[in-house]
């Protein structure tokens, strides 16, 4: 079911999050996809991946945007005839987000796995500001908050623990910014945060005038 974004709300972008508690056949009879899409939904092997694919594009048509004018680039990305666009699921929510800057959204679940993979996207400063007893969910905004300036830069290869510093923040933080190390420049994202469920949500938006 959807979930117009109660967390808050920046001028230049609307949201929205979905909870996906309905079958996937539920989803599929609300989507009314086309038959390329009916295709791409055949390709998931999985139920959850399946789940995932269609509440994005729910939560997309819950902004208003048809699907038809969604399409993906040969990078998998999203894209809008005439806005930016960021889709992100997990195994139970999806959110996406459209905006007329450059954004990107990620959404993740709560795991234990997330203080192995640690040393793959944590940045030298960021170690400083990560508690042991709060590194599960500290680490886990710390992941969607990458994952998101990631989906926002639209630059393969860029590495996660290297080339993106976030700002030190707190759970109880709801803004944050973050820097993004390229070979001949710097550039500055704002970062809005939302804890929910055990659950953690990133927005990034490149910082205007770069």
């Amino acid at each position: 079911m959807p979930i117009i974004d109660d967390f808050f709300s920046p001028t230049s972008c609307q949201l929205a999050l979905w909870n996906i508690d309905e079958s996937t056949d539920e989803l599929e009879r609300n989507t009314s996809l086309s038959s390329g899409q009916r295709h791409e939904l055949s390709l998931r092997k999985t139920e959850g991946a399946k789940k995932g694919f269609l509440a994005v594009r729910l939560a997309l048509k819950s902004l208003g945007i048809s699907l038809n004018d969604l399409s993906f680039n040969a990078k998998g990305e999203p894209q809008l005839s005439n806005a930016f666009c960021s889709l992100s699921h997990c195994k139970d929510y999806a959110i996406a987000v459209v905006g007329d800057a450059p954004l990107g959204i990620d959404v993740e679940s709560y795991r234990e796995q997330i203080v192995r993979i640690a040393p793959k996207f944590v940045h030298l400063n960021e170690q400083n500001f990560i508690s042991s007893d709060k590194a599960i969910p500290q680490l886990t905004r710390l992941w969607t908050a990458k994952e998101a300036i990631y989906k926002a830069m639209c630059h393969p290869g860029l590495a996660l623990a290297t080339q993106i510093e976030v700002a030190p923040f707190t759970l109880s933080d709801t803004s944050g910014s973050a820097a993004v190390y390229l070979a001949d420049k710097q550039l500055s994202f704002s970062l809005q945060f939302s804890t929910f469920n055990e659950h953690e949500f990133t927005l990034a938006q490149l910082t205007p005038n770069q």
